[in-house]
């Protein structure tokens, strides 16, 4: 039940989500609720105004844009290559940005990339160039990169922008680099936990999972439920984080907070029937278990079955666990249902019941070594000693039962 087995935030299937989250940015960048440093915005200004662009190059520039308008993409980025083919010596950082603008309207990622560099190298202050370049590095799944260029961006911006430092972590985060990502993540809480999404916590939990700091993870954990304490996907949350490391109680109380705040789902009662098992509460984990074999419009399995009867026994409620025995026999019979009615007759003292449930074990399975020696053990409390012998060689023959079996073949007369 680890927390990387089912990719905890799905982040793979977020790139879509996250690459249009930053082409709003770059789209709304004038629209915050931070004040931006004026120094920045004069800076800022400069480097977008193309001043400092020769007049040939700044009609070029024009030209290229309004064909990008138009909707004439190739055209623009015609322009934009002839003018720096014929004038290798006049390179401009606005220049390489709107062809690759064009570009990335083409469906040209790479070329853009190419030219997305060009361009924040001319200029290593230019905030939109650099987002640019994070979201075509991240298309092009060179994810460190992307991570790189979206903390660049960042510390270019004008108004402080703390989503995008979550970019850049979710790209670490890709790029195999939880540290890295874990890192940046904590400083986001720490400096705008007021401003926190459920996403970022996500992404911090799974960082630390990842990179197997989790420690670290849980007083963001406990921060998370208090800012979102009615949230099922919280709780959930906290619950994934409690089952990776193997905190089985409290993840049984998180999955069980979800369930009052959401029905749940028929494998998550299977899964916190597990939970309940491993915190040695059968009870809960057979009442659980219960309620997924009963989930509507489930046909069950012989396994459904069996994991029911078994907490019930666990549990010494042993009327209940026939119950379940004789139904799950009826519909899905199996060796190891049968086996497990042969174990409650057992237990129950009934030999003759305890035996037939084996017998019929071993007619579909005959390579249950245990079921012969239990055979053994029933024709042994019967008084049967000729058929107690037969079980006992035919145990003898399996390497588990081969010397508990040899011990009692000796012993009979």
């Amino acid at each position: 039940m680890l927390l990387d087995a089912n990719r905890l935030m799905n982040i793979k299937g977020r790139a879509v989500r996250l690459v249009m989250m930053v082409v709003c940015l770059l789209v709304f960048s004038g629209q915050s609720t931070f004040a931006a440093d004026e120094d920045c915005i004069a800076l800022q200004a400069q480097i977008e105004s193309g001043q400092d662009l020769s007049p040939r190059a700044q009609k070029v520039l024009f030209s290229s844009r309004t064909r990008q308008d138009d909707g004439r993409f190739a055209d623009a980025v015609h322009i934009l290559n002839e003018w720096m083919a014929d004038h290798p010596d006049q390179p401009h950082h606005l220049l390489y940005f709107n062809l690759a603008t064009n570009q990335l309207d083409l469906d040209q990622p790479a070329a853009a990339l190419e030219n997305l560099e060009r361009a924040v190298a001319l200029e290593p202050h230019f905030s939109r160039g650099w987002l640019r370049l994070g979201e075509a590095a991240y298309e092009q799944q060179k994810y460190a990169r992307a991570a790189e260029a979206f903390s660049a961006g960042h510390k270019t911006m004008c108004e402080p922008r703390p989503e995008i430092l979550y970019y850049s972590a979710v790209a670490w985060l890709l790029a195999k680099e939880p540290e890295k990502a874990l890192a940046g993540l904590e400083t986001l809480l720490e400096k705008h936990s007021e401003l926190a999404t459920l996403d970022w916590y996500q992404a911090l939990v799974g960082a630390a999972s990842e990179a197997g700091q989790f420690e670290s993870a849980k007083p963001w954990v406990q921060k998370c439920l208090v800012d979102n304490e009615s949230d099922p996907k919280a709780w959930y949350l906290a619950y994934q984080f409690a089952a990776s490391g193997e905190d089985y109680e409290k993840a049984a109380v998180y999955l069980t907070v979800v369930g009052h705040l959401r029905p749940l789902m028929r494998d998550e009662f299977l899964q916190l029937g597990d939970l309940y098992a491993g915190s040695g509460v059968p009870i809960q984990a057979a009442r659980n278990y219960q309620m997924a074999l009963e989930f509507p419009e489930y046909e069950p399995k012989s396994a459904d079955y069996l994991r029911l009867a078994s907490a019930w026994m666990a549990a010494h409620q042993m009327d209940e666990a026939h119950t379940v025995l004789d139904q799950g026999i009826v519909a899905k019979p199996s060796a190891k249902l049968l086996a497990l009615l042969g174990d409650w007759n057992y237990a129950e003292k009934n030999y003759a019941d305890a035996r037939a449930a084996f017998e019929k074990c071993l007619a579909m399975n005959p390579e249950y070594g245990r079921g012969w020696l239990m055979c053994g053990y029933c024709s042994l409390e019967l008084g049967d000693n000729e058929k107690a012998r037969a079980s006992l060689y035919q145990a003898r023959k399996f390497s588990a039962q081969e010397k508990v079996a040899g011990e009692l073949l000796q012993r009979l007369p």
